[in-house]
């Protein structure tokens, strides 16, 4: 009886190590990621209002991961050093190499005028690599450039985007 005793609260004490060094190496395995976007501004534009949808990060250990973003910035004017936080993500420490921008909406003022672009993708595509450490974050700083970007005659929003990590 004392024999069987024993062993149990061995198979719990072992269970209850096991299930906390879990615990454990996941929260030690993951870090942060702020994404943030600016441009290189356009002539004769004054707003150029771009809602994002999500955000996926691909790395070659899990995949592509989604992340809901929804948010509307008005990029225009924005520089690396003034970039607007468009998301802050935690995910596991590790190398990605591509991060896709959906975009749902572009909003162009011109002269005053409001006009919704259509878009030629329905994503901005970042093929870089970069690291996540673990209890960091990793700055990520997306640039579009509207001079490339906006097809001001045809109405037509081509997302070409440059990569800043700070």
């Amino acid at each position: 009886m004392k024999r069987s005793s024993a062993l149990v609260a061995v198979i719990l004490a072992v269970i209850i190590i096991a299930v906390g060094g879990y615990s454990y190496y996941e929260f030690a395995s993951t870090g942060n990621m702020a994404i943030s976007v600016s441009d290189l501004p356009s002539s004769n534009v004054t707003a150029v209002y771009i809602t994002f949808t999500d955000v996926a990060l691909h790395s070659n250990t899990s995949g592509w991961q989604n992340f809901t973003v929804d948010k509307t910035v008005n990029i225009y004017g924005l520089t690396t050093s003034n970039a607007s936080l468009l998301a802050n993500i935690s995910l596991h420490a590790g190398k990605y190499t591509m991060i896709r921008l959906y975009i749902s909406k572009v909003v162009v003022t011109i002269a005053g005028q409001n006009y919704t672009f259509s878009t030629s993708a329905h994503f901005a595509f970042i093929n870089h690599p970069f690291t996540v450490s673990a209890h960091s974050t990793t700055s990520v700083t997306i640039e579009f450039d509207l001079r490339s970007d906006l097809n001001l005659q045809s109405r037509i929003f081509t997302p070409y985007v440059g990569f800043t990590t700070g």
